[in-house]
């Protein structure tokens, strides 16, 4: 079952947004449980209580509250789940950057627009589910998806592969051999010991990636380069 959350203060949008989607879930034979929030504070409250959600739907402009600073408190819980904004202008495209947005919708909210964001949604979750490198040590052997890998690191041969839920795990093999294993758009070699998920990327330094953890992941490629790459990625889709 895929969980989607709406968000939006205005309840005939949200009304309309709920049709859309539960029309897409009938055409396509789908099961989807769609959860419909008037503010973005009662959607993080949602979240802070333990509900997660695959998809969320965010008007930009909520009120006094800002569907931009929603998202990036959504990603203090979830770097996963695929946000779509509805906003009446693209005008914070540039700052949806920072929280990964997959997809940004004009209103009036079109079916056929909705359709496409969906369509895009549900094949990023499926390639985040299915997508999966397996390693071993002396400890045993290990499935590793690349959406939970948030950096691999290298010291004398000894790649340490860094997870958000299976914790640090020691490998004994080039971070060459590791990157290819992991074959993936959202990988970066921005060092020659470091390898970045750019998923979990939320700012760049002049020297370092800021990664959503708290972890800083220095990068030896000019940081112009380094910032082009990531804004690409994270614009990606929208």
């Amino acid at each position: 079952m895929v969980s989607i959350g709406l968000c939006d203060d205005e309840a005939p949008e949200l009304d309309n947004l709920h049709d859309l989607v539960a029309d897409y879930a009938r055409g396509h034979s789908l099961v989807f449980d769609i959860v419909s929030f008037s503010s973005g504070e009662d959607l993080l409250h949602a979240i802070g209580r333990g509900r997660s959600f695959d998809i969320v739907f965010l008007d930009v402009y909520m009120g006094l509250t800002n569907g931009v600073d929603i998202a990036r408190e959504i990603r203090e819980f979830d770097t996963e789940c695929c946000i779509i904004f509805a906003t009446n202008s693209r005008g914070h495209a540039i700052d949806g950057y920072g929280v990964h947005a997959l997809q940004y919708l004009l209103k009036p909210l079109a079916g056929g627009n909705v359709v496409m964001a969906l369509d895009q949604a549900m094949d990023t979750l499926s390639l985040r589910q299915e997508r999966s490198i397996q390693l071993g040590n002396k400890l045993g052997h290990y499935k590793l998806l690349l959406s939970d890998i948030t950096y691999a690191e290298s010291d004398a041969r000894v790649v340490t592969v860094h997870c958000r839920k299976q914790g640090d795990l020691e490998f004994y093999l080039r971070l060459d051999d590791f990157e290819r294993l992991c074959d993936d758009a959202r990988f970066l070699r921005c060092h020659k010991s470091f390898l970045v998920n750019l998923d979990y990327v939320h700012a760049v330094a002049n020297k370092s990636l800021s990664l959503d953890s708290g972890q800083d992941v220095r990068f030896s490629m000019s940081p112009q380069a380094v910032k082009s790459i990531f804004a690409a990625h994270a614009a990606r889709g929208i």
